[in-house]
């Protein structure tokens, strides 16, 4: 007997209402948003480090990254998974020219039952989908039997600790939402419709992905350089953009590389034993 998707339950129906909701303009969101395209690009930069046949986007929303990869490395299989039925729809529909794509619904603890069979040399996954799994370990131990020996995670997720946003919130006289990523749950960035999201600090995330892998890279990312939320402050391609993101990648490269946006890591795949 098939055991139902995980995405199938009550809380991560929630979940894909939440993105199903901006599916038709997040390909335009995307590609208008300068700073949200400069980390994207820092994110590629690092999968682009690893030798992939077969590669797995876990929360894929409208295909976007699988098409920057599938243009540049034609060669390779690609599949991605994602909670939300309007984001598989529209990366179906964005990725009709890519051959023997395959894009499916699922949470990252489905993928193993949803792409029955396949192994994968990187699996990847930007911007904090990640945060929505209900049970990150269970998550982390399905991607485990996805992926070959020796091949990666590359894994950004939203930070538990974001000092400048923190500190913003605190100077405008708004402490709850200074103190909102403490919490238990994160609501996400949408007053409208609330996420119930997990953050986690740096040490929770290397232990969850300790059995079977080991930490092969962490960096930080929007430490100084701003969040994609916001991006109207600044103007495209200015020197205050740019200022800011050379200070962020000296940053990440210091003990306080986690009090950012977004943590990224790479994970790599050993022996259980090792």
């Amino acid at each position: 007997m098939i055991a139902p998707l995980r995405a199938k339950s009550e809380e991560l129906e929630r979940v894909a209402s939440y993105y199903d909701a901006f599916a038709d303009v997040a390909e335009q969101r995307y590609a208008s948003n300068p700073v949200l395209a400069q980390v994207r690009h820092g994110f590629r930069l690092t999968v682009e480090r690893y030798p992939a046949q077969a590669m797995l986007d876990v929360g894929c929303g409208p295909g976007t990254d699988i098409a920057y990869f599938a243009k540049r490395y034609p060669q390779r299989r690609y599949r991605g998974i994602d909670l939300s039925p309007r984001m598989v729809e529209t990366a179906r529909a964005n990725l009709r020219a890519v051959p023997g794509v395959r894009v499916e619904r699922g949470c990252a603890a489905d993928a193993p039952q949803v792409f029955l069979g396949e192994r994968f040399d990187v699996v990847y996954s930007f911007f904090g989908p990640l945060n929505t799994e209900p049970d990150l370990l269970a998550a982390a131990r399905s991607l485990r039997t996805l992926v070959v020996p020796g091949g990666v995670l590359v894994l950004s997720f939203v930070s538990r600790v974001y000092l400048v946003d923190s500190l913003l919130h605190l100077l405008r006289g708004r402490p709850r939402r200074a103190a909102a990523r403490l919490m238990d749950r994160w609501g996400g960035y949408s007053d409208a419709g609330p996420l119930a999201a997990h953050l986690y600090f740096p040490w929770q995330l290397e232990t969850i992905f300790g059995f079977g892998f080991r930490v092969e890279k962490r960096e930080g990312f929007s430490i100084l350089y701003p969040a994609w939320y916001r991006a109207a402050r600044f103007r495209a391609g200015g020197s205050a953009l740019r200022a800011l993101w050379h200070g962020d990648r000296a940053l990440s490269r210091t003990p306080l590389w986690f009090v950012g946006e977004h943590l990224l890591y790479v994970f790599r795949a050993v022996d259980s034993q090792q």
